[in-house]
Order: C-alpha cells, then structure tokens, then sequence
C-alpha cells in the first residue's frame, strides 16, 4: 500500500470518511482509505496531533488500517521534530459512531481514552419561574457582551487539560457570527458589572437547539445560578419555537456538569470516547 497527496480529481467522499483527505491510500492502484493530519497546541501546554483516517468498507479487514495508522504516527513525529511543542506531545484518534472498528484498532495500537464527550438532550414542554441568588439581574445580550464572554470562558475553561483550546478573540468573535448569532438565545447574569453566569444557545436545525457555552464563575457556584441560568434560557428557547436542547458536556467534568443537566431532565443521547497516546521522543521517523 502507498499513500500520496490528494488531488482534485481523486474524487474521495468526504462526506462517507467523516473529514476532508488530504492523502489518499492505494493498493495494486486501487483506492482503499484516506487519511489526514491536525494539530493544535492546548490551553495546558499539550500539543494534540489528531489522526484521521478512513479505509473503504470493502478492504477492511485486510490490515490496511494499521498501515494507514503507522504512518499518520509518523507523519506527526516528523512534523514535532521540526516544530517542537512547548508541552508533552500526543497522539489522538476520535472514533466515529458508525465505525466501532476503529476503537478496536486504537486500542490494539496502545491508545487510552483520555476523556469522553456526552451529549444529553431534553424535550421542552414548559420553563417554571426562577429565582436569580441575590445580587444577581439578567441582562439582554448583544454583541456588546461578547469580550466579556469571551474573558469568562478563558478564566473558567482555560485551566481545564481535558483538551481544551484556547481561541483568540477575533476567533470568538467569528465563531459567534456564524454558529450563533442570534442573541436572544443567549442568557447573561451579572453581579454589578461582572459576568457571573452565561449560557449560550443557537438554533442547530428546525426546533432544536444546541447549547455550546455553560459558565459560571467561581465565586458564584453552588447558589444554583448555573440550573436557574438554564431554566431561563429554555423559556427563550421556547418563545423562539424551539422545543429541543442539546448540550455536550465532559463526563470527566471536575464540577459535575453531567449530574446537573440530569438533575434538569437532560437525558444522555450519545458518546463519543477521545483517545490519546503519548508521542515518544526518541521514537524512530
């Protein structure tokens, strides 16, 4: 089998592999997977190489993903040789609902779960009046908030090695156009002028809501701001016409994030395990 770059016409369905190629792997000429390479340095220093790889369902089986695997690992050890990271340096895979072969795969090749994302939803049928901890008024949002947000989020996330990535504010900012925009989906509490709660929700599809953003400041905790910040934000849900919310959250979060939207009806909807593996410096490219 041989790997080489991708070009326009190799016609490689993005869709069905989950990620845009950037090689392609053949055997005897034919094309049998494909595969490509992301990095990034995360807010506690680890530099996260993220394996991607994809081989047609017809030639599984046959020990062209080990290959394909292989050389993605070496792919990530020459390009650390020549940019090396800051922090400790891993291997990452992210296994796809639909391809529980490649679990298996990452397994029998040394990686661990580092952390699993979980999404839970819950059905809207009716938000009841809460009472904010005193002290504490909603604000209507605006673009306005955004670098008061965007300062939260560093301060409550940023600490976090559970792969968390630390954007710039311009990247916040194009984030916030283009995945959610729309304001009135968006509850803020304040305690004078600090930013004590925050619970960002767009609408994903037709009626349903995802919910990318649920912060609240240290020294706010355990009052039961963040249950009553939800409960707000799921009346503005339902004046828009949306009757499902979707959050992911961390079944490692150190403060109980799974237990609390649990405790609000949420109930778990999928799971997707992130694997790592520690790159060896003296290991050979």
């Amino acid at each position: 089998m041989d790997l080489r770059a991708i070009e326009v016409t190799d016609g490689v369905d993005a869709v069905r592999a989950g990620f845009t190629p950037e090689f392609v792997a053949l055997d005897n000429g034919k094309l049998v997977g494909c595969t490509a390479l992301r990095w990034w340095d995360e807010a506690d220093g680890t530099r996260l190489y993220l394996l991607l790889g994809w081989v047609e369902p017809v030639f599984r089986g046959r020990g062209h993903g080990r290959e394909i695997l292989a050389w993605q690992e070496n792919q990530a050890r020459e390009h650390l040789a020549a940019h090396p990271a800051a922090g400790p340096a891993m291997y990452g895979g992210n296994p796809r609902d639909d391809d529980p072969g490649i679990e298996a795969l990452l397994r029998a090749a040394g990686y661990e779960i580092a952390f699993t994302r979980i999404q839970l939803t819950l059905e809207l049928d009716g938000a009841p009046l809460v009472d904010l901890p005193e002290g504490i008024e909603l604000r209507a949002a605006s673009a306005d908030h955004h670098r008061d947000i965007f300062e939260a989020n560093a301060a409550v996330f940023n600490d976090r090695s559970l792969g968390y990535v630390q954007d710039t504010f311009e990247e916040f900012e194009r984030e916030a156009a283009d995945d959610f925009s729309d304001h009135e989906l968006w509850t803020l509490a304040y305690a004078g002028d600090q930013l004590a709660g925050w619970v960002i929700s767009a609408e994903e599809e037709e009626g349903v809501a995802d919910t990318p953003w649920v912060g609240v400041r240290p020294e706010y905790r355990r009052q039961g701001l963040a249950s009553a910040l939800l409960r707000v934000n799921h009346a503005q849900l339902l004046d828009h016409g949306i009757h499902t919310s979707g959050i992911w959250t961390l079944e490692e979060n150190p403060n109980g994030s799974v237990a609390l939207y649990e405790s609000l009806g949420y109930r778990r909807s999928a799971r997707q395990p992130r694997y790592r593996k520690p790159i060896q410096v003296h290991d050979k490219t």
